[in-house]
This record gives structure tokens, sequence and C-alpha cells, in this order.
């Protein structure tokens, strides 16, 4: 079991916490995100990107004390370093969105009722030490987090049932292989998860973090990513 301070710590030392969650944000449990051929079990280890393509399994570390049954958890996966280490440029990708989740008393988040905003989508880093030599492992960090007011007054998530979301993120776009209703790349980037937390009046309940380094194999698969959202885009404004 991951203590909250060695969460917390390990979230604060990686520059997770300011670069996405806000600063002196605690974190009282861990995530352990099963891949059903590899788990990551403690915050920041290294996984390799063939072993997260497929939509992982997650648990609370450990369960929350409160009612498990109540569909109150929002559940997201963002990556902060598309082309570096905390790009600004581009903001965060948001790779996985589900709210209305619940928690069973094993600690699993349970999303087969829950409302998926952004299917997932796996880990296609650029492939950085490739050419560079030096490592450029990103971030891919998972958020289980949950209305405040339904912390406090022990009623259902509203928040998380319609999410607010800035101005120029969607949750809606054409129809592709990154599910359907989809976004593609373009609309899943300039993610800001503090911004996020803040608007749908959010908390954190879990998080970690996992590091992928990005292969020749990664690359190709973002390049896809891209071409992807450029063929839509340019399909949107010939409509």
């Amino acid at each position: 079991m991951v203590d909250k301070r060695e969460i917390t710590n390990a979230l604060t030392a990686e520059g997770i916490i300011p670069d996405i969650l806000p600063p002196g944000t605690v974190v009282p449990r861990n995530l352990k995100v099963d891949f059903h051929t590899t788990k990551l079990t403690r915050p920041g280890q290294m996984i390799d990107r063939e072993e997260t393509q497929t939509k992982p399994t997650v648990f609370v570390d450990p369960p929350p004390e409160e009612d498990l049954s109540r569909n109150i958890y929002t559940l997201l996966m963002v990556d902060p370093d598309l082309t570096v280490r905390h790009d600004t440029r581009f903001g965060q990708v948001r790779h996985w969105l589900v709210s209305k989740c619940s928690v069973s008393s094993t600690g699993e988040v349970l999303d087969v009722k829950g409302t998926t905003h952004s299917p997932w989508v796996g880990p296609a880093p650029l492939p950085v030490h490739t050419f560079t030599g030096k490592p450029h492992p990103s971030r891919y960090t998972f958020i289980l987090c949950r209305s405040k007011t339904a912390h406090s007054r022990g009623g259902d998530n509203k928040a998380s049932e319609e999410l607010h979301i800035s101005e120029g993120d969607q949750y809606t776009g054409l129809a592709s292989d990154l599910g359907k209703p989809s976004q593609d790349l373009f609309d899943r980037w300039k993610f800001n998860t503090a911004q996020f937390l803040e608007e749908n009046n959010l908390e954190v309940v879990a998080a970690t973090y996992m590091l992928v380094e990005g292969n020749l194999k990664s690359g190709a698969a973002n390049l896809g990513l891209m071409a992807n959202a450029i063929g839509n885009k340019i399909g949107e404004m010939a409509h």
C-alpha cells in the first residue's frame, strides 16, 4: 500500500504537481492500473508502450470508505509531454475521460454504466530518445476525482454528468478509430486538468503516473493520429 505522503511526494518530485495538478494538492490514495499483460502498482514505473494499448482496469488503493455504489467518480488519463516535458504549446493530451463511475468493494473503478466523454487511446509518445540519445519518457497520469459537493452533501455527482469544458476543448467529433463519438488528436490536446477540476468543482481522490518512452512504432502511431486529425479538420471545413 502506498500512503498519501508517498503518492503526493512522488507526484511532486516528478513535477506532476504543479504541471498537471494544482500546487498544494494532496493525493490521499494510489491508483493501481492493470493492463492485463503488465501492471502499474506504484507511481513512476517505466512501462513498455506496447503493453499499454488496451484499455486498462483501474483500482483505488485503498478503496474509499464512503458508499461505493454511487456513481460519483470521474476518471481521466492525460499526457502533459506531447513534444517536450510540460508542453505548454500543445497543452496536455486527454487520453481517457469517463464520468459517473463507481468503485467496487475491492477498489475496482467501474465504468460500465459511466459516461465515456473521451474513449481510451493508448500512449503514442514521440521517439525523441531514438534521435537524441537522451531519455524523454512521457508522464502519463491517471486521476480519479469526484464532486466536492457530492462529498460534502452525500449526494449524486451532478458535476460529472454535465462536465463543463473550456472554449476550444471538444468532447464530440467525427467518428473514427478513436471511438464513436470520438475526438481526434487536435480535439484532445490543449487540455488543462487543473482548470477542468476547478470548473467542475472536482477534488482528487487518487492518482498515479507511469513513464512511457517512445520508439519508432509509437512515433508512426503518433504521425497516424496527426494525419487522422488533419483529415478530419479538412473534412469539417469542406462541409
